[in-house]
């Protein structure tokens, strides 16, 4: 059998913590199946456990202002498929030149949240019959990933709502698969030792999206409880936040870490909150599932995560997220049931299993 040649356009460094990056070195480290060649960009040291996949053959980029557009020539490589293209202006002109040359070969893209403005965002509400946001970006940007899902052979969403969504916009060449996570780092301990005092944790950028400023609120209003919110990417938001903290006695946000480090503050919390009201799925809330923390977010993006009143709360309003999480913080039974069910959930999400279901339908489509 011929060997299948297949471009994934990100790029694999093993720095790069981008969420789509993330989950691209979290599939090739795991993709096994015969008679297929993957081929992947890299700017700095790449995944150790990507490169030393047989399977893998990994192109350095050049080091200096021309990286861009070196990338948009690795496009034009002799594939016969590309799958995870991105939508910034070097993956569009690198699909674009290839469509010019007549060298055609199916894309696979992938859609993992909503991006629009606020016309979008009526339509998609309209659709989904409650309310649905999405993450502004410019009108360039837009475009691209427009031109992008338009041209796709087959898009990959990672939940039923956004497959629903794409469908409606983009026509009927969607599939299901979930992202996974790193079950060898997030997962229930056997005995949890819990601090004296709940604490709460969430994790995430700051801005303004992600509705931070409700976090904070929830410290004001439980002062009998620790809120600690990981993340922020050394941003200018980051300092605005550490210095709001100052003025609590029970709020604090240390900024990034680690995988492993995130997953032991995880295990030695009570709570996971997700303010934010436009996501895709966010991996956080599967991680901290995981970890054995009942979870409270929005339904607006109908992430699977959670089912509501099952490992967590689903929620529809501010008032109704604040009410949750009273009732979580005053009740350690429901916490620790709910917790239970989410781990057992979790137990299906290890990217051991999830990759080889993205690598089966990627090969479906390429065979086609």
């Amino acid at each position: 059998m011929k060997t299948k040649r297949i471009y994934a356009a990100q790029w694999l460094d093993a720095a790069n913590a981008n969420a789509q990056i993330l989950n691209a070195k979290a599939m090739l480290s795991r993709f096994d199946q015969p008679n297929v060649q993957w081929i992947a960009p890299h700017y700095e040291a790449p995944d150790p456990l990507v490169a030393k996949r047989r399977n893998v053959q990994l192109r350095k980029l050049i080091h200096n202002g021309f990286w861009r557009a070196h990338l948009a020539v690795q496009y034009q490589s002799p594939v016969d498929a590309i799958f995870y293209p991105g939508g910034r202006w070097f993956d569009s002109w690198g699909l674009r030149i290839r469509r010019l040359m007549g060298r055609r070969v199916p894309v696979v893209a992938t859609l993992e949240g909503l991006v629009g403005d606020e016309d979008r965002q009526r339509e998609y509400s309209q659709w989904a019959k409650h309310p649905v946001f999405c993450q502004a970006v410019d009108v360039k940007t837009l475009s691209r990933l427009d031109k992008l899902y338009r041209h796709a052979d087959h898009i990959i969403a990672i939940s039923p709502f956004l497959a629903e969504m794409g469908r409606r916009r983009y026509g009927d060449k969607f599939s299901v698969v979930p992202l996974g996570i790193n079950d060898s780092i997030f997962f229930s301990p056997e005995q949890q030792q819990r601090a004296v005092r709940t604490r709460v944790v969430s994790a995430g950028n700051l801005k303004q999206g992600k509705r931070p400023d409700m976090f904070v609120e929830l410290a004001k209003r439980h002062p009998e409880a620790d809120f600690v919110w990981y993340g922020g990417h050394g941003s200018q938001e980051l300092a605005i936040f550490q210095a709001k903290a100052e003025g609590f006695g029970n709020l604090s946000f240390p900024g990034n870490l680690q995988p492993l480090e995130l997953a032991e503050a995880f295990r030695s919390a009570d709570l996971f909150v997700m303010p934010s009201g436009s996501e895709g799925v966010p991996k956080v809330t599967q991680e901290a599932a995981a970890c054995g923390l009942p979870v409270v977010l929005f339904g607006y993006y109908e992430a699977p995560s959670v089912i509501d009143a099952k490992n967590g709360y689903v929620v529809w309003s501010e008032d109704q997220f604040y009410d949750r999480v009273a009732e979580l913080l005053a009740d350690v039974e429901l916490r620790s049931r709910m917790g239970s069910q989410g781990a057992a959930m979790a137990q299906e999400w290890s990217w051991d299993v999830i990759a080889l279901r993205w690598e089966a339908k990627i090969l479906e489509v390429v065979n086609v």
